[in-house]
């Protein structure tokens, strides 16, 4: 029966190669460059990479994660309120399907227009001559990025620490002019005097994202092998093994075989088969994007059912100032008492839906609800404490509102609680930003958040200045926030300074340089950390 289940899948896949539809989009590399309590803003290398309405996603426990939907784009940078509740830090990396820009199509189109009549004059010489327009050639392009980065802590009541990361990142299309293509983001990171561990494991240190070749078919059809993340069911995570995908007008069909990254140290482990099929769908207008996508995918560890589930997403802004966000998996298997059972249920539904009212004002909600996600047979020594776990939920709502050109303002609020917390987490920040204060040419944020939880009660009060020290050279950014937290189950209170400065150089076209220093202090303790980063793109 496995043979023949194989034999049919494999057939499967085969198939995909006798359909037609649109040239796949690879993912596009950008950077964390500014954050507010309401927006976080994202520099891409090229222009063009994104548009208003695209999804930018965020790595997060080796898989894919939406950060935020684009509400403006410039040439290289684009902005947008988060999803939800994220650990970001400036330069940390996000990923966005890549794709031309619309007012390029635009231009070309007015280009071909104005070309007519020599095109025209041309077609009638060429059959004439009964010759053949050759068709262009596939472009080689080629772009990378390797990056060295230090990250440094100490303080009074530990010992100095540091750990060195190097980053290398490769995009090839059309290697040579041909229908190949490679992709490659792979980490090395280890920590000073540690080497031993390295040497025991390199896994320990290594990290492989992406390492794949990819082949074009036709415009339409192309199947990839190697490890990626596919950002169609970007739930999955990493795939080791092969995809394929074609799409049809506007449809999109692709299957899976292969194997998950190991668990332990994001190894290759064949030991943990996996197969899948997806379908999606994707319409744009004037008014902005639609993008649905189904998939069902079957995970196993030794030949033994692990997990098997199915994967929904959908992304609406077609109506206009409205955004729609919507995604939600499904466990179709479970063990009870010890025996395979076929239930559905519901594991993960993430809601979010953004008004923008006017140019001034607009509104924001979401709904989120989340199980641990259960690996039968990878965490079956621990199945009895994750069930017992119930699902987290969280409600989250946001109101911007810009009364004039020199200053913004919003407010957050959320909600989130489990069935077993003593209290449930009630969150509530507003903000003020100024983005151009004349005396000092500088972007000036002011904020506050108050916190209550079962564990802590507390207020943050903050203020942050970023500045142009020398226009698109040289940037630098000084914050200061005062938190004053308050421990129910001790009945203690703690006052800490935190503050933060950050150099920022854009050397030339191809090399940048940072330095961040970040420092928290209270009564007895002052911790440290120096972060420092250089990056040479190709």
């Amino acid at each position: 029966m496995r043979k023949r289940k194989y034999t049919l899948l494999a057939g499967m896949i085969l198939s995909l190669f006798n359909l037609y539809g649109q040239e796949f989009r690879p993912l596009a590399e950008g950077k964390v460059s500014y954050i507010t309590s309401q927006n976080i803003y994202v520099k891409f290398e090229q222009a063009g990479t994104v548009q208003a309405g695209d999804t930018i996603y965020i790595r997060k426990d080796e898989k894919l994660i939406p950060l935020f939907v684009s509400e403006s784009v410039s040439s290289t940078s684009c902005v947008g309120k988060p999803m939800g509740i994220f650990d970001l830090k400036i330069a940390d990396v996000v990923l966005a399907k890549s794709r031309i820009p619309e007012k390029l199509i635009k231009e070309q189109a007015a280009v071909n227009a104005a070309t007519v009549k020599v095109s025209n004059l041309q077609d009638t010489v060429l059959a004439a001559n009964k010759a053949k327009i050759p068709e262009p050639e596939m472009k080689q392009k080629i772009r990378g990025r390797l990056a060295l980065s230090s990250y440094s802590s100490f303080s009074n009541s530990s010992a100095f620490n540091q750990r060195m990361r190097y980053t290398f990142s490769l995009s090839a299309d059309h290697i040579s002019g041909s229908k190949f293509s490679a992709d490659s983001y792979i980490l090395l990171t280890h920590k000073l005097n540690h080497w031993a561990e390295v040497k025991d494991n390199v896994f320990n240190a290594l990290k492989i994202y992406s390492l794949s070749v990819n082949y074009d078919l036709n415009k339409q059809t192309h199947f990839l092998i190697g490890r990626n993340i596919n950002p169609r069911i970007a739930s999955v995570g990493a795939i080791d093994g092969i995809q394929a995908e074609t799409t049809v007008k506007n449809f999109s069909f692709g299957a899976v075989i292969g194997s998950n990254p190991d668990y332990t140290d994001y190894s290759f482990n064949p030991k943990l088969f996996e197969y899948g099929a997806y379908l999606s769908h994707e319409y744009k207008n004037d008014t902005g994007n639609l993008f649905s996508s189904f998939g069902f995918f079957q995970q196993t560890n030794r030949g033994m059912t692990d997990r098997r589930f199915a994967y929904f997403q959908h992304e609406n802004s077609l109506i206009k100032n409205i955004n729609l966000f919507a995604s939600c998996e499904l466990d179709l298997y479970a063990l009870k008492n010890g025996l395979p059972s076929n239930s559905v249920s519901l594991t993960s539904l993430y809601l979010s839906l953004q008004y923008r009212m006017s140019r001034k004002l607009s509104l924001f909600a979401s709904y989120d609800a989340r199980k641990n996600v259960i690996y039968y047979e990878t965490f079956k020594n621990y199945l009895d404490q994750m069930l017992e776990d119930a699902t987290r939920q969280g409600y989250q709502f946001r109101i911007n509102y810009r009364p004039a050109n020199f200053m913004s303002s919003g407010i957050t609020g959320g909600y989130r609680f489990r069935k077993n917390d003593l209290h449930p987490m009630l969150n509530l920040n507003g903000f003020l930003m100024f983005p151009q204060v004349p005396w000092i040419n500088a972007s000036v944020s002011l904020s506050t958040n108050w916190l209550q939880s079962s564990y802590v009660n507390g207020m943050i009060y903050g203020v942050r200045v970023d500045r142009d020290i020398v226009p698109s050279k040289l940037s630098s950014s000084i914050s200061y926030r005062l938190v004053d937290n308050t421990y129910p189950n001790s009945n203690t209170s703690m006052l800490q300074h935190m503050a933060e400065l950050e150099l920022s150089w854009q050397i030339n076209r191809k090399f940048s340089f940072s330095v961040n220093y970040d420092g928290t202090f209270d009564q007895t303790n002052k911790y440290n950390s120096i972060y420092i980063n250089l990056i040479k793109r190709f």
